[in-house]
């Protein structure tokens, strides 16, 4: 009986039933937000609306997910129930107000806006809007862990060149992060859970084509007392795919969810231990912008699907 118990045990910490993903999926020029399992089975649409809608997060909780989308007219920042239900407009507001993340008690949002423009955070009750920084243009805000910080992607002041950013959560101490010569953006995704390491997408320039290309994605080690990088590492870009984009860390840290483009984007899973990649989607529609939350911090074992091998992380020079 001790045995069987301990089974049980076991299979509940690690079961993808507890894991959860929300993403978004673009059909015929329209995008819904979607959930799946931890192992991306079991999808089930939540929205239904010919507005977008759009950079999907789980409340700390996981009671709710929070997104924008365009169903009034212009980016608004929503939240609704897990099955999709009570939803909820925040901001109405005619500027744009988008790209939503929880502080990690739950009480408050960050999120980007053109009405000063800058970053806002705003408690989820519908009150307290409050301008944190000032600044040209903002991107998909990201509380730290411990709530004490926020990095997002933007231009501070017209005419000087995009960045990373990361700012106190009182718009002090705004720190730019170096990147190398050939990065022409890094855009931003997620914080580790630790809170010590920010996943961004490394975009390139390719003089050939004369085009922006997302080729790898990119890990920085930061030390935030001393607001340095302790090290750059990079996740180039398997050969089978297009196309990369950085969208978030598991809840234990252990790997990393982005999507993926062939012909059309998919989401992959890449273990940081060994390069591993599991694919999680697979439909002729595009699948962005996943978000995971676990109650048991634990991601599950990929069942059901063949890994594939991305080869080693490369620290980038």
């Amino acid at each position: 009986m001790r045995i069987l118990i301990l089974v049980v045990s076991l299979w509940l910490v690690t079961s993808s039933l507890w894991g959860k993903i929300v993403f978004e999926i673009t059909q015929n020029g329209n995008t819904d937000i979607y959930k799946m399992d931890s192992d991306g089975n079991n999808q089930i649409r939540l929205t239904y609306h010919p507005g977008m809608d759009l950079l999907p997060t789980w409340s700390p909780n996981g009671q709710q997910i929070a997104f924008h989308s365009d169903r009034d007219g212009n980016a608004e920042v929503y939240v609704m129930d897990t099955d999709g239900s009570n939803l909820r407009n925040l901001t109405r507001h005619p500027a744009y107000d988008g790209g939503p993340h929880w502080h990690p008690n739950g009480e408050q949002i960050v999120f980007a806006s053109s009405r000063g423009p800058g970053i806002y955070t705003m408690d989820t009750n519908e009150g307290n809007i409050q301008l944190i920084i000032e600044i040209d243009f903002g991107s998909r805000p990201r509380w730290v862990p411990d709530g004490k910080r926020i990095a997002f992607t933007g231009i501070v002041q017209v005419g000087e060149e995009g960045g990373l950013y990361v700012v106190d959560a009182d718009g002090t101490n705004l720190w730019r992060l170096p990147r190398a010569p050939h990065i022409v953006s890094m855009p931003l995704a997620d914080w580790s859970p630790d809170g010590h390491k920010i996943l961004y997408t490394e975009q390139v320039f390719n003089e050939v084509h004369n085009i922006i290309e997302e080729l790898s994605l990119g890990i920085a080690t930061l030390n935030l007392t001393r607001r340095e990088v302790v090290e750059f590492k990079q996740i180039k870009r398997p050969g089978f795919l297009f196309d990369v984009h950085a969208g978030g860390w598991s809840p234990d840290g252990k790997s990393i969810l982005f999507s993926g483009a062939v012909e059309e984007w998919d989401i992959y899973r890449v273990r940081l231990s060994d390069g591993k990649i599991t694919q999680l989607t697979d439909s002729p529609d595009s699948d962005y912008a996943a978000h995971e939350w676990n109650p048991r911090l634990s991601v599950p074992p990929q069942q059901g699907r063949l890994p594939v091998r991305w080869g080693e992380i490369k620290t980038a020079r």
